[in-house]
């Protein structure tokens, strides 16, 4: 029998303590959906409603159980329901104002026809409603606002956007309550167990991106977790009102969150059009130009021991500058892709923090100015910064909603699948278009060519002529910035991730493994010898069309990146100065033939009066920047960097040259090669039959992807080329690793903690494969550097005879 309910009770001082922090955290909740993330110093961080949920469910489930009274929140919840309706009423029965009280009969009837067409209650739909905002619309909205040009490298449209918000925010809870009216309809029972099973799905990935930040979960657990704290809270929702009349009072959110995301300046200017111009400049001498910006690019991957460029790892990097000038002291203005680029093309600092890179913000620019003298070709994201009269991009890019809804559902996958899963989705790279196809092809002037970043580097080649005059070739591409999966030759290898990789709620590198910096940084400059191969094809094409001699050539990157533990990757901290803000900068001015390299403090923004300087013309606008030619002025004495939050940092000039630090991590790791990481690399390249090989007791390792080896088509564009896996209760601490492919020790490596689990993960040389079944073996490496033992640790491993 339940326990009858005092009208009037005297609550326990606890009971009061409860229904403050109700109150408080339901406040805090609104909060966070109307204005986004809100932070308590660093221990206590709400960047999502459903961490205000949780909370307040717990809270008022423990103190409904103990405490048969009604809460302080449905008291007041209560009073303003009747208020309503005795407001109503009284309208209704005034006999004034017609237009009120027909709109209060059409509510009315609204609500009966619902009822007898449902067979539910207005509460359940706002649950569901309530909960598919902040479980689906909010997180991916949250995510696209961060990221502005993800509409303007699509050409989306203000109606294109608009409609998907009503798919996200209307049509998606609505075939929700079809759903569960469809089962009601058939039988009370039936609606109910639909319910919570709906309320479970959605409370399930509301929960995955917290449960994501754990450390120590793999798949299973954090899938069984979610679904069961999320079951729990449907079961507390279908037995306790206190639970139900918190949904109910969360349901605004159906309504708020879009409305919030619409309202972004960033994303309401990424979509509205404009055809703002500035005065194009009179030019009469029009050479080539041909602008190439990689991203994510430091300039100390490109240097050796004596900050020269490293000619035997990177011949073409080498090969240009031969021919150019190299201002090997260039920095950037900005570590955000957003600003930096257009930074480059107008000449002047970032200084709106909600900028997009479209002419509403960037008027003037190369493009602008160069529309009436040159035909303009521009490949990447950038797009909305060039007239389209006088431009040809890369791809007609024409959105539909159908290709944004399916690509943003990719996007959210990213955003709440756990990370073993995330790695099997296709990557957010590229033009940021065809995820959800996976568009491997695309039709271009009636052929079918490949898309992808390496077929990227071939349409932009085929683009060059022989045109002596007026033409300007502009490419943003995204490399050698993550993912990783390109080495030199232009062999792709699938491998994990690692853009959104976090430890104990940070970034990369803050807390990780400090091996694990090292072993990304052996992938990216394996990948920027892609991006050498390119600059090879580069030049050979200018040569073959012949106008290599009378070209502007200007090669540079947007920023840098930092791989030093403890230092954030792309965020300007003490330490990593250099890594962010020094970048490529080689310039071959037209009729150029020797090399020379200028240390003088230059930065991105000196690119466009360069350009104008190198036309004899003169600028229609005023820039900050200064063209590299003129060398009348004194020199800057600090470099200007733009943070996240638009304000401006003076840096040293010195400070931010290529770091010593850096350069002297990737000399000692990878100074003799790119496959020998850690204390073992004189045994790459030696054979099993001449080293010390013992058999092991036990397995241990598991390799993750053995069976990728099993037949091998050496002729194929994607290889085996990354070996990874885990390393078992044997082994409790760092130890080194072989790995030997065919009884050839190709790579050395050693085991990092990853998410409190030993793992390990390296590159191999694709020469080593062979055609068919190949045999890799992980050996510990024990004993002195000049006697090393292999001690045999992978599964079925034979050990070779001397």
């Amino acid at each position: 029998m339940n326990r009858p309910v005092d009208s009037n009770p005297v609550l326990p001082v606890w009971v009061r303590v409860a229904d403050a922090l109700t109150v408080l955290l339901a406040l805090a909740a609104l909060r966070v959906v109307v204005f986004g993330g809100i932070r308590i110093g660093t221990l206590f961080s709400m960047s999502t409603p459903w961490r205000a949920l949780f909370g307040l469910i717990v809270i008022c489930g423990l103190r409904h159980y103990f405490v048969r009274t009604p809460a302080i929140h449905q008291r007041v919840w209560s009073r303003l329901r009747s208020a309503a309706w005795r407001l109503a009423h009284a309208v209704v029965h005034s006999g004034q104002s017609p237009p009120v009280r027909l709109a209060i009969r059409f509510a009315h009837s609204c609500l009966s026809t619902y009822k007898r067409a449902t067979h539910m209650t207005v509460g359940s739909a706002l649950h569901i409603f309530a909960l598919a905002a902040l479980a689906v619309a909010q997180p991916l909205f949250d995510v696209v606002s961060r990221e502005p040009a993800f509409f303007v490298a699509r050409n989306t449209t203000a109606s294109q956007l608009g409609a998907f918000v009503i798919v996200i925010g209307v049509v998606l809870p609505l075939v929700l309550v079809g759903i569960e009216a469809a089962f009601t309809r058939l039988h009370a029972v039936a609606g109910k167990v639909v319910h919570g099973a709906l309320l479970t799905v959605l409370g399930s990935v509301l929960l995955l991106p917290l449960l994501k930040r754990l450390d120590g979960l793999d798949t299973a657990p954090l899938l069984a977790a979610a679904l069961l704290l999320a079951g729990g809270a449907a079961v507390g929702c279908l037995r306790s009102g206190v639970v139900r009349t918190f949904l109910t009072a969360l349901s605004p959110a159906a309504v708020i969150v879009p409305v919030v995301f619409l309202a972004n300046p960033e994303v309401r200017d990424a979509v509205v059009r404009t055809d703002q111009m500035s005065t194009p400049a009179r030019v009469e001498y029009a050479p080539p130009i041909v602008f190439v910006v990689f991203d994510e690019f430091p300039t100390s991957s490109l240097l050796n021991g004596r900050r020269e460029i490293d000619r035997n790892r990177y011949p073409n990097f080498a090969r240009l500058a031969d021919g150019a000038t190299w201002f090997r002291n260039a920095s950037t203005v900005s570590s955000q892709t957003l600003w930096a680029v257009p930074a480059m093309v107008t000449g002047r600092y970032p200084v709106e923090p909600n900028a997009v890179p479209t002419r509403r913000y960037y008027p003037d620019n190369l493009f602008a100015m160069l529309s009436e003298s040159y035909r303009i070709t521009v490949f990447g994201r950038f797009l909305q910064l060039c007239p389209a009269n006088s431009c040809a991009y890369d791809l007609e890019v024409h959105d539909t909603l159908w290709a944004l809804t399916a690509d943003l559902g990719v996007v959210y996958l990213h955003v709440i699948a756990p990370d073993s899963l995330a790695s099997s989705l296709p990557p957010i790279v590229g033009d940021w278009r065809g995820f959800a196809r996976r568009r491997l092809f695309r039709t271009v002037d009636g052929e079918q060519r490949r898309n992808d970043r390496l077929s990227e580097f071939d349409r932009f080649l085929q683009t060059i002529t022989p045109d002596a005059r007026g033409r300007l070739y502009f490419l943003h591409t995204l490399t050698p910035h993550m993912p990783f999966e390109y080495v030199p030759s232009g062999s792709r290898y699938r491998a994990r991730d690692y853009q959104g990789h976090e430890e104990e709620g940070e970034r990369l590198f803050v807390k990780s493994d400090p091996w694990l910096p090292l072993v990304l940084q052996q992938r990216h400059l394996l990948q920027v010898g892609f991006v050498d191969r390119f600059i090879g094809s580069l030049m050979d094409r200018l040569q073959a069309q012949g106008i290599y001699e009378e070209s502007l050539i200007i090669v540079t990157a947007d920023h840098g990146s930092s791989f030093q533990h403890g230092k954030r990757r792309r965020a300007l901290v003490d330490g990593n100065q250099a890594d962010i803000l020094s970048v490529p900068l080689i310039v071959k001015f037209p009729q150029q033939v020797a090399g020379t390299v200028s240390d003088r403090n230059v930065e991105t923004i000196d690119i466009l009066p360069t350009v104008a300087d190198v036309l004899s013309t003169r600028l229609p606008y005023e820039v900050d920047g200064r063209s590299l030619l003129d060398s009348s002025e004194p020199e800057r004495p600090v470099k200007t960097f733009i943070r996240r939050n638009a304000s401006r940092v003076n840096v040293d000039r010195h400070a931010a040259r290529p770091s010593d630090h850096s350069l002297e991590q990737k000399l000692l790791h990878f100074g003799s090669g790119l496959y020998g990481l850690g204390p073992h690399a004189a045994l790459v390249g030696r054979s099993l039959a001449t080293l010390d090989v013992r058999s092991g007791t036990a397995p241990l390792v598991v390799l993750q992807n053995s069976a990728v080896f099993d037949n091998v088509d050496v002729e194929a564009e994607t290889l085996p080329l990354y070996v990874r896996g885990t390393v078992t209760s044997g082994l409790n601490d760092r130890v080194s690793l072989a790995v030997s492919v065919n009884g050839v020790v190709v790579a050395t490596t050693v085991s990092y903690l990853e998410r409190k689990r030993w793992v390990f993960a390296s590159m191999i040389p694709e020469e080593a494969l062979v055609p068919g079944a190949n045999e890799v073996q992980i050996f510990v490496i024990d004993g002195v550097e000049d006697a090393p033992v292999l001690t045999s640790a992978s599964a079925g491993a034979a050990v070779p005879t001397p």
